[in-house]
């Protein structure tokens, strides 16, 4: 009787180490997750925003604009974007950046010339461009206090349903209130998004457009509360 009484205890124990290994495994992987939370900053998509596309024809340069900027910015907290300060950390992690803009919002204040925008653009079909980050570098790494903090970046755009790869250097400045204004510019080819640049048949077809484009945008963006 005492031999089964000791190894029905030691079952027991044996029982109730491993329960506890379990518990602690659930809490070590839930305090984990919660720390990798924390050391996330997001920074979501304001108002305030602007998104500028200019080109040439053989009439006239023009522009087109949207105002409708939507996304969002996910750093790591060991980065923090603060332009105030003139000394940055190492960037180790690259941040998460997606960007979305509703392609009937580019508009050029003409609804001719929008109708032939949207069109080249398979707008009924392809209703939003996107970009997301793949890579980013730290450009200036000395700098003033104030000053906009400047990277190198490259990421991944889709427009009509095609991707291509975009390379610029952006800036990220403190903006009104608790925005942050993130901005740059690149030059990108309609034909790199299978786009086939515009020749409106008025005029019996006469005016062509470039295939070059200037891209330029001020992206306003508030840590996600």
């Amino acid at each position: 009787m005492e031999r089964e009484r000791i190894q029905y205890l030691n079952i027991v124990k044996i029982k109730n180490i491993i329960h506890l290994g379990r518990v602690l495994s659930i809490a070590t992987i839930i305090a984990f997750a919660a720390q990798t939370l924390a050391e996330t900053v997001t920074y979501s998509a304001k108002t305030g925003s602007l998104l500028k596309i200019s080109g040439t024809s053989s009439v006239h340069d023009w522009e087109v604009k949207t105002r409708l900027i939507g996304g969002k910015m996910e750093w790591d907290s060991s980065f923090p974007l603060d332009p105030s300060k003139a000394e940055l950390p190492k960037l180790t992690k690259i941040p998460k950046v997606t960007v979305i803009i509703p392609v009937r919002n580019i508009e050029s204040g003409k609804q001719r010339m929008n109708e032939v925008m949207h069109g080249a653009l398979n707008a009924q079909k392809h209703k939003y461009a996107r970009y997301s980050l793949k890579d980013i570098k730290v450009a200036e790494a000395k700098r003033k206090a104030g000053e906009p903090l400047v990277f190198d970046t490259n990421g991944m755009l889709s427009v009509n349903g095609k991707s291509a790869s975009v390379s610029m250097q952006i800036t990220i400045a403190k903006g009104e209130g608790n925005k942050l204004k993130v901005s740059g510019k690149t030059k990108l080819k309609m034909s790199q998004f299978g786009i086939t640049p515009p020749a409106p048949k008025v005029a019996l077809g006469l005016i062509k457009t470039g295939d070059e484009v200037s891209v330029e945008f001020n992206w306003f963006v508030a840590l996600k509360k």
